[in-house]
C-alpha cells in the first residue's frame, strides 16, 4: 500500500521524536486536548516503525519541504523547532519517496478546491490524486478528513494514523499486545506516552 503524508505529519514526529529525547517542546506543538489525540500519536509511532513489515511505501511531495521553509520563526524554541523539522523531512526523504511536482489537470484542481477550502491542502491531496497513491495520511481533522468522504470519487482516501492501522491491520489494542505481551494494555501504553509529552513541554 502507498501512503502519502500530508505536511502536519512531520509536526507529529516531531512531537514523537521529542518526546522520546526527552527534549523540550513549545505547548503550541502538541495537538489537544492531549488525551484525544495521544492515539494518534501512537498509531503513527507504529506505523512508522513497522512499514517494513506491512509492506508499506510512503511518499510526499516538495510542497511537504516549501511548506517547512516558510515557517515563521518567532523564538528560539520556534527556530530549534524548525531546524529539526527540516531535518526530518530530510531523513524522511530517505524512506519516502519525494517526487517533482506533478502537472495538476485544471479541472481536477478546480473539483478538489470545491471540497477542500485551503489552497496548500488542495495542491497536496492533487498530487497525492496525480501520483497513484492510495492514502493521503494526515491529522488535519478540520480541514481534510472531514471531507474524506467527497475526496474517494478522486481515487484517493484521506485518513488518520489510527484509522489506517485498524482499517488495515488491527485495533491499536491487538497491535500493543502483540508487540509487548498480552499483559499490556493500549491504556498503559496511553498513559506512559500522555505522561511523557507533557513532561517535555516547556511551561
Amino acid at each position: 500500500m502507498r501512503l502519502y503524508f500530508d505536511t502536519c505529519i512531520v509536526n507529529d514526529i516531531f512531537v514523537l521524536l521529542q518526546t522520546q529525547g526527552g527534549d523540550r517542546l513549545h505547548p503550541r506543538d502538541v495537538k489537544r486536548p492531549l488525551e484525544q489525540w495521544v492515539l494518534e500519536y501512537i498509531a503513527l509511532y507504529y506505523l512508522l516503525d513497522l512499514d517494513d513489515q506491512w509492506e508499506l511505501e510512503f511518499g510526499s511531495s516538495p510542497i511537504m519541504q516549501e511548506e517547512l521553509k516558510r515557517t515563521s520563526i518567532r523564538s528560539i524554541l520556534a527556530r530549534e523547532k524548525k531546524n529539526t523539522m527540516l531535518q526530518i523531512c530530510d531523513l524522511f526523504a530517505q524512506k519516502t519517496l519525494f517526487h517533482e511536482l506533478l502537472p495538476v489537470p485544471e479541472h481536477l484542481f478546480k473539483k478538489v478546491s470545491k471540497v477542500i477550502p485551503h489552497r496548500k491542502d488542495v495542491e497536496h491531496v492533487c498530487q497525492a490524486v496525480v501520483g497513484g497513491w492510495d492514502y493521503f495520511v494526515t491529522t488535519d481533522f478540520d480541514s481534510i478528513l472531514a471531507h474524506a468522504e467527497h475526496l474517494k470519487p478522486f481515487g484517493i482516501i484521506a485518513i488518520s494514523p489510527r484509522a489506517f492501522v485498524e482499517d488495515n491491520f488491527m485495533t491499536l489494542e491487538q497491535l500493543v499486545r502483540t508487540l509487548h505481551g498480552s499483559w499490556t494494555s493500549v491504556g498503559d501504553i496511553e498513559k506512559s506516552w500522555i505522561n511523557e509529552i507533557k513532561a517535555s513541554v516547556e511551561i
